[in-house]
């Protein structure tokens, strides 16, 4: 997939950037592509500018599904999801990525 495709948002997309958060956000932070520890200039905000939307769309969701905080977790966010968590229910990881889709616009 590549950054043009981010802007899709839908499920199985968002599913595949969580899946490969790390290397998201390594790309994100610096290098130049020439050694693959990173994106060229132009794709790094645009990949930065992706990973704040899909943490704006975790942000949305309900702190007491524990799907969230796995969401969270993908993020590397799991102490942000621990200070602000209230009760625990337990829904499925796809409803919590389908809501935040809908959250990013996409539409079924």
């Amino acid at each position: 997939m590549s950054v043009e495709d981010a802007q899709d948002y839908s499920p199985e997309k968002i599913e595949y950037w969580l899946t490969h958060w790390g290397e998201l956000q390594a790309a994100a932070e610096g290098g130049t592509g020439a050694t693959g520890n990173g994106a060229g200039r132009g794709d790094r905000l645009a990949l930065a500018c992706m990973l704040a939307d899909l943490e704006r769309a975790a942000d949305e969701l309900p702190l007491h599904w524990t799907s969230t905080l796995q969401i969270f977790r993908l993020q590397s966010r799991a102490r942000v999801w621990s200070q602000r968590r209230l009760t625990l229910e337990d829904v499925g990881v796809e409803t919590a990525i389908a809501r935040m889709a809908r959250t990013l616009g996409w539409k079924p």
